[in-house]
C-alpha cells in the first residue's frame, strides 16, 4: 500500500504566494445584472441623462433624448448597452461644445433640430388622419336603437335591440346559458348521489333489524320525496334503538350520521335553487319605463328619418336605400315571361323618381305618388303658356344647329374637291 507523502512547507508557502498572486486577476461576475447595479444606473441617469436634458440645444432635440432613453431602456445585453452609453457621452460631449460657442456644432443642432421638428408635425398629422379614420369606422359600426327590444328570458330582462348588437349583451346572454345548463347538469348529479346515498341508509336500516332478529322485507322501488322520507323515518328509528338498547355498533349512512351525509347537499341544493328563482324573477321582471319611454322615441325618430330620406330620393339624391330599390327586381320566374319593355317599365315603377319620364310611367301605370302633377310640371305641359315659349324656344334651337350645319358644309367643300 503506497503512503502518500506530506507536501513540504516550502511547497504550501509557495502555493499561497502563487494564489495571493493570481487571486486578484480572476474575473468576479455580480449575480445581479448590470442594470441594476448603483454603478450603472447613478453614471447613467445622474450623470449622462440628466447632463444631455440641461445641455440639449433645443426642446426638439431634448424630446429625442428622451425618446431615445426610452426606446434603449430594456436593453439587457452588456455589449448592446456599452455602445449606446458611448454614443450617448459622445452627444454629450457635442452639446457642450456647441453651448460653448462652436459654430459648426451649433449650425449641426440647429439643423439637426428643424429636422426633428418636422417629423414630430409629419407624424403629428399622421396620428391625427388616423384617429379620424377611427372614429368614423366606430361611427359606422355604432350600435343603433330602432326601437325594438330582447323579449324577457330566463337570461335576461327586456333589453333594447341594438344593431349591431354588441358583444358584452351576446356574451352576457351565451354566460347566462352556459351556467344555467351546467347548474342542471350538478342538480341531476346531486340527485343522483343522493339517492345512492338514501339507499345505503336503508341497506343500513335493514342490516340493523336482520341483526336483532326482526324480518326484512323485500326492498321496494322508490324515488324522490317518497325515498327521502322513508329514509328519514328509518333514520330515525335506528337513532331510538341505539339510545334505548345502547348497542355499540355505529352506523356510517343512517341514524345521525345521515343528517351529516345530506348538509352539503342541501346546501348547494339551496343555492341552485336560489339561482333559479334570479333567473324566473329576472324573465318575470316588469320593464323599465325609461327604456319604454326611449322605444318610443327611436320609433318616432325612425319614421322621421325614413320620411326625410324619402323626401331626399323624390328630389334626385340617390341613396344607399335607392340603389338597393334599383336593385330589386321580380322574381325569376316572372322575369323570364317579361319583355324588354316591361322589364324597363318595371325598373321605373321601382325607382323613387316621381318626375320626368319615370314620372309619367308611374302615372300611366296607376301608381300612387306623393305629387302625381309634379311630372307635368317639369314638362312644362301644365301652362300652356309655357309649353309655347319651351316650342319656340326649341324651333329657334334647331333652326341655329341647322345653320351652322349648312355653314360648315360651305366651309368644308374646297377642300373636298
Amino acid at each position: 500500500m503506497s503512503v502518500i507523502p506530506i507536501p513540504l512547507p516550502c511547497s504550501a508557502a509557495h502555493r499561497v504566494r502563487i494564489a495571493s498572486v493570481i487571486s486578484p486577476l480572476k474575473r468576479v461576475r455580480p449575480r445581479a445584472p448590470f442594470y441594476e447595479l448603483s454603478a450603472h444606473r447613478v453614471p447613467t441617469l445622474w450623470s449622462l441623462y440628466r447632463g444631455l436634458l440641461r445641455h440639449a440645444p433645443g426642446e426638439n432635440i431634448r424630446f429625442r433624448v428622451r425618446m431615445m432613453f426610452r426606446k434603449n431602456q430594456h436593453v439587457v445585453k452588456a455589449h448592446s448597452a456599452k455602445e449606446q452609453l458611448v454614443m450617448g457621452y459622445k452627444w454629450l460631449e457635442s452639446f457642450k461644445r456647441a453651448e460653448q460657442g462652436d459654430i459648426k456644432f451649433q449650425n449641426v443642432f440647429s439643423r439637426y433640430e428643424r429636422m426633428i421638428a418636422t417629423k414630430r408635425e409629419k407624424t403629428a398629422w399622421k396620428m391625427r388622419i388616423l384617429e379620424a379614420f377611427n372614429w368614423e369606422a366606430k361611427l359606422r359600426s355604432r350600435p343603433i336603437f330602432k326601437g325594438s327590444f330582447i323579449r324577457p328570458s330566463l337570461d335576461n330582462k327586456l333589453l333594447p335591440r341594438l344593431i349591431p348588437q354588441p358583444a358584452h349583451i351576446t356574451g352576457m346572454i351565451v354566460r347566462r346559458r352556459l351556467a344555467r345548463d351546467r347548474r342542471w347538469e350538478q342538480r341531476e348529479t346531486l340527485k343522483s348521489w343522493a339517492h345512492d346515498l338514501r339507499y345505503e341508509s336503508l341497506f343500513e336500516h335493514a342490516l340493523l333489524k336482520s341483526a336483532r332478529g326482526e324480518t326484512v322485507g323485500a326492498a321496494r322501488h322508490m324515488k324522490g320525496r317518497i325515498l327521502g322520507d322513508h329514509a328519514n323515518r328509518c333514520a330515525g328509528e335506528v337513532v331510538q334503538l341505539l339510545r334505548k338498547e345502547h348497542l355499540l355498533w355505529a352506523p356510517v349512512y343512517t341514524g345521525g350520521a345521515k343528517s351529516e351525509w345530506d348538509e352539503p347537499f342541501l346546501k348547494r341544493q339551496a343555492e341552485l335553487k336560489e339561482c333559479m328563482m334570479r333567473d324566473i324573477s329576472r324573465y318575470r321582471a316588469a320593464p323599465p319605463a325609461g327604456l319604454v319611454l326611449q322605444g318610443k322615441q327611436a320609433r318616432r325618430e325612425k319614421v322621421a328619418n325614413k320620411t326625410i330620406q324619402r323626401q331626399r330620393e323624390r328630389s334626385g339624391e340617390v341613396t344607399a336605400a335607392t340603389i338597393k330599390r334599383r336593385r330589386s327586381a321580380p322574381p325569376a320566374h316572372v322575369r323570364e315571361l317579361m319583355t324588354p319593355r316591361k322589364l324597363l317599365v318595371d325598373r321605373a315603377i321601382r325607382e323613387a323618381s316621381e318626375g320626368g319620364w319615370s314620372g309619367a310611367v308611374k302615372a300611366h301605370m296607376g301608381v300612387h305618388m306623393h305629387m302625381p302633377e309634379k311630372w307635368k310640371a317639369e314638362g312644362g305641359w301644365e301652362d300652356e303658356e309655357k309649353k309655347k315659349l319651351l316650342d319656340d324656344m326649341e324651333r329657334e334651337i334647331r333652326a341655329e344647329n341647322e345653320r351652322r350645319r349648312k355653314h360648315s358644309k360651305l366651309e368644308a367643300a374646297p377642300f373636298s374637291e
